[in-house]
């Protein structure tokens, strides 16, 4: 199966979504899957129909746009290059930093269903950031295979060559991580896990679907656009004036962040707080211990939802091949190194 990539939205030169994507393909290569990710981009574009057009057309975008650390990935060279890098890290690294995985490691088929999935010999995946994630509709054309149409909160499409397919796993990626960092959605009422969001736009309204979802309880605390409170969230939404009771595991992100700007979160009130963004141009500690609580640097949440679009739209079907959670952050941090000294 030979794949096209690109992420989309605007700013859109920090991301780090087609390093995860290099990495991620070649593993499951190397697990005996065919695919190749033959192309790779990143749409600037702030509508949707630019990127859904590129997806047709099979031709590189006539826009460059480079990123810091592997430049236009749309050219031959930086092509090369990081499928060059990737497989020297995946060679290299074969086990996750101890400090990645503080409860064991976190897979993403558990919870998925191992359907077969219709395939064209030649495939588009878009990758949607802001401000695209909800310009799409149920009067789109688009197959949902979540709540996401509804909850405005696309952030994957793929194009098998007939039909498109969406999914939003920004939340199931918040559920994921806030697990592998100790949150127990088992436990209910007081005890479950609170959500502390400020933000209602389209990774905010994902993850408040994922978050009721898995049981757990959330605080909206504003921001520039309220939460809707109109979602399947309604019943697990809780008021200020109850959290000073709620005991459960916090967690503190702000969505409200600027892209490829992360400001520095550190609150008494959370026992893990989550950047909603990062820095691509910055390799460093990306989990920091201190007397407010666990800081993770945005890497995490991106990481973490990559890994279930592979699980849940674009390779349903081998998601049990997929890396887990902490050794492809321990490859990503890698392959960033790597990309910088070359």
């Amino acid at each position: 199966m030979q794949i096209r990539y690109a992420v989309a939205g605007m700013p859109i030169q920090h991301s780090l979504s087609p390093i995860l994507a290099v990495l991620t393909a070649n593993h499951l290569k190397q697990a005996g899957l065919e695919v190749e990710v033959e192309q790779i981009n990143l749409l600037e574009s702030d509508n949707v129909t630019s990127p859904m057009a590129w997806a047709w057309v099979n031709k590189n975008s006539d826009i460059e746009v480079h990123n810091p650390l592997y430049g236009d990935p749309s050219t031959a060279a930086a092509h090369s290059r990081l499928h060059r890098v990737s497989s020297a890290v995946l060679s290299k690294v074969k086990t996750a930093d101890s400090d990645h995985v503080p409860h064991g490691e976190t897979l993403f088929h558990d919870s998925i269903e191992r359907i077969k999935t219709r395939r064209g010999e030649n495939e588009s995946w878009i990758s949607l950031t802001s401000p695209l994630k909800h310009l799409l509709s149920t009067r789109s054309g688009v197959y949902p295979v979540d709540s996401s149409l509804e909850n405005g909160a696309v952030n994957q499409l793929r194009w098998d060559g007939n039909n498109w397919f969406c999914a939003g796993t920004d939340g199931h990626g918040l559920v994921s991580l806030a697990r592998h960092f100790g949150a127990d959605f088992e436990l209910e009422g007081v005890d479950s896990p609170l959500l502390c969001m400020i933000g209602g736009g389209g990774a905010a309204r994902s993850c408040a679907a994922a978050w009721s979802d898995a049981g757990g309880s959330i605080w909206s605390m504003g921001g520039r656009r309220p939460l809707d409170k109109r979602g399947s969230w309604f019943e697990k939404l809780i008021s200020g004036d109850r959290v000073v009771d709620h005991i459960g595991t916090r967690i503190f992100i702000d969505f409200d962040a600027e892209p490829g700007v992360p400001a520095d979160i550190r609150t008494a009130d959370s026992d893990l707080q989550i950047q909603s963004s990062y820095n691509s141009q910055e390799v460093g500690s990306v989990v920091e211990h201190s007397k407010s609580g666990i800081q993770l640097d945005g890497r995490w949440l991106l990481t973490a939802q990559h890994l279930e679009a592979w699980a849940r739209i674009f390779s349903p079907e081998a998601a049990h091949l997929l890396p887990g959670l902490g050794l492809t952050m321990t490859r990503l941090l890698a392959m960033e190194s790597a990309l910088m000294n070359d």
